[in-house]
């Protein structure tokens, strides 16, 4: 009777110290599997409510719109994947990459970009360059891309998936 109460207890602190362990690691899952969506312009879970309102998971396919135009793009035109090769994925054929390639190897690494100093990306420089067109290095990227309305929880998801190889 004496050892099952020692294992019911030392089960139960077990438990108790796992448990924000495994806590932290399913929201970290549940911010790349946001990012994922995002990157393809699949959105949030249910491609429903409004961006910015706050609940990324419920949030639809990023918007988006050119600069200096005040019409939103269609959600079909602002998918990253439609421009960028990620993580060193293949292009579909006859499909050009007209963006660098995005993931951890080219965000993360000290490099020259658009005629700017080396600079790296973090995730505060990741969502100036989507909501603003402006990289780390203070270079105004080109027209062609979009500039996003993005929440904050949506630009750490994104940024988590971009920022580390894709889950397998």
């Amino acid at each position: 009777m004496k050892q099952r109460l020692v294992v019911a207890i030392m089960l139960l602190v077990a438990g108790l110290l796992l448990a924000p362990l495994a806590q932290r690691h399913l929201q970290a899952r549940q911010r790349t599997d946001l990012g994922e969506r995002l990157l393809l312009g699949l959105g949030g879970a249910g491609d429903a409510g409004p961006i910015g309102s706050g609940d990324a998971a419920a949030a639809g396919p990023l918007r988006g719109r050119l600069a200096g135009h005040p019409d939103l793009l269609p959600v079909v035109a602002t998918r990253c994947v439609n421009c960028h090769a990620v993580d060193g994925s293949k292009r579909p054929p006859g499909a050009a990459a007209f963006g660098p390639a995005l993931g951890p190897a080219t965000l993360a690494r000290a490099l020259a970009r658009r005629g700017g100093p080396p600079s790296r990306y973090d995730a505060d420089s990741l969502c100036r360059l989507l909501r603003e067109g402006v990289d780390p290095a203070w270079v105004v990227i080109d027209a062609a891309m979009p500039r996003y309305e993005i929440d904050a929880a949506q630009c750490q998801a994104l940024w988590a998936r971009l920022s580390h190889p894709p889950p397998s």
